[in-house]
């Protein structure tokens, strides 16, 4: 017998900790609005160990969870797994409507299942460009396929608004949104009184030296611009005696074994297991300055005026960029050496990257992201008014 549209339930879908992370607020306000037993959150196990580690941070247990995915497999294997798999599961089913985030392997491959299963996808943090479908790889193609099956469109920024809109997607599927990455950022003293004592402590750091926090991971790094990243992080540390480096480091072997080639002998560089997103953001919030190639965290520095160097070379979230709070530096080495340099050298430059609004969120993004889904399944036009979205 099928199922009443009010007894299936809506789905979130993750596979990564940043998803889990940019999705938790997002549930808690789905589950305000629907009730707790409404909302699924299906696991698809893509970085099982960390994402395993932040649902238990926050608290939130899968409904299902994906097979272990095929060890050493090409990334179209992968995503095979994953729509196959999702595609099973939703036949079992049958949600109302789907929601996915980002632009990883797990949202491309929630939303393409569910676009040919005919279940509404939304999209978190849609809009997002880069202008090159090779850098990143493959998360640009990923987030372009991705708004392509959606029906709403939660747009993190204007500028993602604008990307949309110049593609032809109708303006009553988009909503300005603000990023739930800020949102996440309210949960953190919760999160803090909720971490294990297990956790691995942190390396002594000494109050009289200027903290540098660093994270490198991304796949169109590695090899030769990772190796050049991590040389220009020891001419920082050995240009200047009053700084130390912490750098938790990503699981992938290919990352650590690069991280570790270059700076496990660095003095004043600690290199560290991955850390649980409250204990990272209490570092975070002591940092005179990031150095970093994740999304996430250009997002978030704004939140603690904490100037950030992107160590990409492009961005598909350039707001903070406009608004002075972050610099594009690149991979090169001598790039990355200079951009730290002028920071580090001048306190004028330092401040001047701080204290300016967050330019990617207000906090009440998965409210907003509640409110729009809430109006879509009772069949009311779906867009926000000018006075609810957050630009």
């Amino acid at each position: 017998m099928t199922q009443s549209q009010q007894d299936r339930p809506i789905w979130i879908i993750s596979g990564t900790r940043p998803e889990v992370i940019k999705l938790a607020p997002v549930l808690r306000s789905l589950q305000q609005r629907f009730g707790d037993n409404a909302v699924h959150w299906i696991s698809t196990g893509q970085h099982m160990q960390l994402e395993s580690e932040t649902l238990a941070l926050f608290g939130i247990t899968p409904h299902h969870r994906l097979p272990r995915r095929p060890e050493d497999k090409h990334i179209v294997d992968f995503d095979a797994h994953l729509i196959e798999g999702l595609t099973q599961l939703m036949r079992a089913e049958q949600p109302r409507l789907v929601v996915v985030q980002g632009d990883t392997a797990s949202t491309f491959s929630g939303a393409f299942a569910g676009f040919h299963e005919g279940i509404p996808v939304c999209h978190v943090e849609a809009g997002l460009r880069s202008d090159s479908i090779q850098d990143p790889f493959p998360e640009e193609s990923y987030r372009r396929m991705t708004d392509a099956m959606t029906v709403l469109h939660f747009a993190p920024s204007a500028l993602a608004v604008q990307n949309l809109q110049s593609e032809g997607y109708p303006a009553d599927t988009i909503y300005c949104t603000g990023n739930t990455s800020i949102d996440a950022l309210g949960m953190v003293d919760e999160l803090e009184a909720r971490a294990s004592p297990d956790d691995p402590p942190l390396p002594p750091l000494a109050v009289d030296r200027r903290l540098i926090m660093a994270t490198v991971h991304r796949r169109e790094s590695w090899g030769a611009p990772m190796q050049a990243i991590c040389l220009a992080i020891r001419d920082i540390v050995r240009r200047y005696d009053d700084v130390e480096v912490i750098l938790p480091m990503h699981v992938n072997p290919k990352v650590r074994s690069t991280l570790m080639g270059v700076l496990e002998d660095e003095p004043r560089v600690h290199l560290t297991e991955p850390m649980a997103f409250a204990r990272f953001h209490s570092v975070m919030r002591r940092a005179y300055l990031i150095l970093s190639d994740s999304g996430g965290i250009s997002e978030e520095a704004p939140s603690y005026e904490v100037p950030t160097l992107i160590l990409r070379n492009t961005t598909e979230r350039p707001e903070a960029i406009k608004a002075g709070l972050a610099h594009l530096a690149g991979t090169d080495r001598a790039a990355v050496f200079a951009a730290a340099s002028r920071i580090l050298d001048d306190p004028r430059e330092h401040e001047a990257m701080r204290g300016a609004q967050n330019p990617y969120g207000d906090g009440r993004a998965a409210e907003r992201i509640a409110l729009g889904i809430g109006r879509y399944l009772d069949g009311q036009q779906p867009a926000l008014t000018e006075a609810e979205q957050f630009c």
